[in-house]
């Protein structure tokens, strides 16, 4: 005769232990994939940077020049009857990206914004997102218009304006009873590679093209209360929604420490029209130190969504990551700037 008998299952107290064993690998497993993720986001972010630079190596070779910060009001013959175009640089790299067609889109001849009905004119580019323009870190958005009828299109990077804060470089047009004008002033030339109607030549960087930043990440901030964002389409700055805060575009500084956050209010220095206060000083004459105020203005600066820093390039092409720790004064500044004689070491970086 066969024997019979009754199956025998899991235990409660097995399966609460399968159970346990399960949730054990899940959370060693979880953080290996989200830096694996990570990793290849930062790593598409890096490759973006480097189709940047490549456009900017065929514009200098196609023009002798690199592409200027932005193109502003006219200046060789002053003509103050011409507004502020302000046309970036990224804009202008647009064909030297396989983007011809949507540069042939952008309205040169007209501003990039200012109100209706000239932003209708470029609407079409200024609605197109550039996936090169945009690290996969970036908290993504959409192309959106503002509320004065400005569109802005997303961008996780802005080029290197160096030490001065070139924002407030503005003394009025016509110029003053003194003959001075901001632009025009040689003191007032960007430290760094680009400016508001400044462009320099492979030869203007006697810093050395390894040493020199030329663009870097300027993504948006977490849970930012403003709506409107870095762009690529637009170089000009605006008011933080109410916050009392300036939000530059296409240009950022190095005078914040990389990954510093959003500075709310904003320090005051009491701005006057003379180019010793347009260098993020303390003020004093004797010293002529940078403010250390001015260091925590995040808005100001380079930033991204990667754990630890942000990525770089270089004028020579290359593509570096740098830590939001590195030395300020003696390795950050300095690579910032193109022409101030500074000897960097490459493993101090």
């Amino acid at each position: 005769m066969r024997k019979t008998g009754r199956l025998r299952g899991f235990t409660l107290i097995e399966l609460l232990v399968v159970i346990a064993i399960i949730a054990v690998l899940i959370a060693l497993l979880l953080p290996a994939v989200q830096s694996a993720r990570e990793a290849a986001r930062r790593a598409q972010c890096v490759n973006n940077l480097k189709q940047v630079g490549l456009a900017l190596h065929n514009y200098h070779s196609s023009n002798d020049t690199f592409p200027p910060g932005a193109i502003m009001g006219q200046e060789s013959p002053l003509d103050c009857s011409i507004g502020n175009k302000q046309h970036s640089v990224f804009t202008m790299l647009l064909p030297y990206m396989e983007l011809t067609t949507l540069y042939n889109a952008v309205n040169i001849v007209q501003p990039a914004g200012g109100g209706a009905p000239i932003p209708a004119i470029q609407q079409t580019a200024w609605t197109t997102q550039v996936s090169s323009f945009i690290c996969p870190s970036d908290s993504q958005q959409v192309s959106n218009i503002s509320g004065s009828g400005n569109f802005y299109s997303q961008s996780s990077y802005a080029a290197m304006a160096g030490t001065m804060d070139i924002w407030r470089w503005y003394c009025g047009c016509p110029p003053g009873i003194d003959g001075f004008y901001c632009f025009g002033s040689i003191n007032l030339r960007p430290t760094g590679m680009f400016g508001y109607n400044y462009g320099f030549k492979m030869a203007a960087v006697t810093d050395g093209t390894s040493n020199t930043i030329a663009v870097g990440e300027t993504s948006r901030f977490l849970n930012d209360p403003n709506n409107t964002f870095n762009g690529w389409n637009r170089a000009n700055w605006f008011g933080g929604g109410g916050l009392g805060t300036t939000r530059p575009q296409v240009m950022a500084s190095s005078i914040p420490t990389i990954n510093a956050g959003l500075q709310v209010p904003e320090y005051d220095q009491n701005w006057v029209a003379d180019p010793f206060f347009w260098q993020w000083l303390n003020g004093d004459p004797t010293t002529n130190a940078p403010d250390p105020n001015f260091t925590g203005q995040g808005q100001f600066g380079f930033r991204s969504q990667h754990p630890g820093g942000a990525n770089f390039l270089f004028v020579d092409g290359s593509v570096r990551f740098l830590k939001q720790t590195i030395n300020l004064m003696q390795v950050y500044r300095p690579l910032s700037t193109r022409n101030t004689g500074e000897i960097i070491s490459a493993d101090s970086y």
